[in-house]
């Protein structure tokens, strides 16, 4: 049987190996997923909490291993990986115990429709069924954990694909979800790589799939989907801009900016990789993000005085190597690093910085995903606003200033899921925050309550005893013409002058129209459609 070897990052050592699952193996495990879910959704929603619980005790109680082995397997430092790979799932399962709860219980609905008046109507939110989850290499551990937390909450089963770069950490996760006592093959793990991903999209018994990692991935995976008319969330990176106006905390925004742009050495969905800076401040700024770039400490992901580890694969620093070359000759000016540390390892890059940058170059265009930072002036906040939209990607941005009015009113100007002001990447820290991008950075979203409803399917249900037929039922009488075609009159044309002799015609037909609706409710339904 094909094995995955998975090797550090950080010095080239083997951490372990997992087997891949064949292809042909998988629609038995669709099958028992399936069976695992028709049993869940009947179970009743504070009873899927015990199991959810248990899970985050698990989750505190291996912290300690659960952030060695994201440090050893996708290379950010151990106290990085419980900061950003373990708060976030202890967050989703407390924001879900509670609110997730009572957000999934059947709802009424107080219809204002004024023939509706005498129904009673409710929102049942139902799950799919199966999913897979398709999760990506950055964030090995929180990624797919949070959703699928929310997933079995839901009612769901889900099959997760890890990526073939962390398949150790996908395999932590599934382990605790059984450890936690979830019903067998409620949640498995698919190891492998693109032809697991498409045994799996090709399957008409997954009802959805989330997806996290690249565009063109990400489209490919849409398109499988469509073919048995999956439900589809997409999160697909970014191009995060930062905006700092004239009047912001330059010390504060540097310090913010320097962490925001290289956690997990810059390999982050909604790292800042565009800093738009008004004129005023631009030089200012400059130097203070170039001196706190210039203290994070480069070294192993295990050593504890690490601030920023190795990238994840040789593609990752030669695409920060690309963008460092193209962006040098188009005239920018490297202020910090602009190197591989070869001393350290062969995956480790300095913090990079790069000034003056235009809009051409492809670090202000592409995504990075690695270590580096590029810093454009800008004549005012609305020229900064005009340029972070002007990107193909739309997942989150910040602006930094001090200003409250300031920020309330670009806040909402800025195309992307979510917005931070003086902060950054806060949105997937709070599992309040809903989270998702748009144009290229995905589709549908996931957290909160938002996202929590993603993964269900509402239903609809209206109840009626009076035992009366419906005004529109068959057979079409000349009474119910009059009556409609005097209502949509008054309704084009609500004067005096309908009332008097109109009225008096009329007067029969109301009599009937409140033998079958309550006359108080459907007065005040037909005053809404006056407004």
């Amino acid at each position: 049987m094909e094995r995955i070897v998975v090797k550090s990052p950080a010095d080239g050592s083997v951490v372990g190996e997992v087997a891949v699952m064949p292809p042909e193996a998988i629609e038995g495990m669709i099958a028992r997923a399936h069976a695992a879910y028709l049993h869940w959704r009947e179970v009743p929603l504070h009873q899927r909490v015990e199991p959810l619980r248990r899970l985050k005790r698990l989750i505190l109680q291996e912290r300690r291993a659960i952030a060695e082995l994201v440090a050893r397997e996708q290379g950010k430092p151990r106290i990085e990986a419980m900061i950003v790979e373990l708060f976030p799932p202890l967050d989703v399962s407390a924001f879900l115990m509670y609110d997730g709860v009572r957000l999934l219980q059947p709802r009424r609905v107080r219809s204002k429709n004024p023939f509706f008046s005498d129904r009673r109507s409710t929102y049942y939110f139902h799950p799919y069924g199966v999913w897979a989850v398709i999760a990506p290499w950055n964030y090995p551990f929180t990624i797919p954990m949070t959703q699928l937390m929310a997933l079995t909450l839901a009612g769901n089963a889900a099959l997760l694909k890890p990526s073939p770069l962390t398949p150790l950490t996908g395999a932590k996760v599934v382990e605790l979800f059984e450890r936690a006592g979830f019903p067998e093959g409620l949640v498995q793990v698919v190891q492998g790589g693109a032809p697991q991903g498409s045994a799996l999209l090709a399957s008409p018994t997954v009802r959805g799939v989330i997806f996290t990692g690249s565009v063109p991935i990400g489209r490919t995976v849409a398109e499988q989907a469509a073919k048995t008319n999956k439900k589809v969330i997409l999160e697909l990176g970014g191009k995060d801009p930062a905006l700092v106006l004239a009047d912001a905390d330059i010390q504060h925004a540097a310090q913010g900016i320097a962490w925001a742009s290289m956690v997990n050495a810059g390999q982050t969905c909604a790292s800042v990789e565009r800093v738009y800076v008004e004129q005023h401040a631009y030089e200012p700024f400059l130097e203070a993000l170039r001196a706190e770039l210039a203290k994070i400490r480069l070294g192993h992901p295990l050593h504890e005085e690490t601030d920023m580890g190795p990238v994840v694969a040789r593609f990752q620093l030669e695409r920060v190597q690309r963008h460092i070359e193209d962006a040098c000759a188009r005239g920018g000016r490297v202020l910090l690093g602009g190197r591989g540390r070869a001393d350290l390892g062969e995956l480790y890059h300095e913090p990079t910085l790069i000034a003056d940058a235009s809009d051409e170059m492809l670090g202000m265009q592409e995504e990075t995903f690695g270590p580096l930072v590029m810093v454009q002036p800008v004549a005012s906040a609305e020229e900064a606003v005009r340029k972070a939209n002007a990107s193909a990607f739309g997942l989150t941005a910040s602006i930094w200033t001090r200003d409250p009015h300031k920020a309330q009113r670009l806040a909402p100007l800025l195309e992307c899921g979510s917005v931070s002001v003086n902060s950054h990447i806060v949105a997937y820290g709070d599992s309040y925050g809903v989270w998702g991008g748009v144009k290229d950075s995905g589709v549908g979203r996931t957290h909160g309550e938002f996202g929590l409803y993603e993964l269900v399917q509402p239903q609809y249900v209206s109840e009626v005893y009076t035992g009366k037929p419906e005004l529109w039922w068959y057979p079409y009488s000349a009474r119910v013409h009059r009556i409609t075609d005097w209502l949509m009159a008054f309704l084009a044309s609500p004067s005096l002058k309908m009332g008097g002799a109109t009225a008096r015609r009329m007067l029969p037909e109301l009599r009937y129209l409140t033998r079958h609706f309550s006359p108080l409710k459907m007065t005040g339904g037909l005053l809404r459609y006056l407004r």
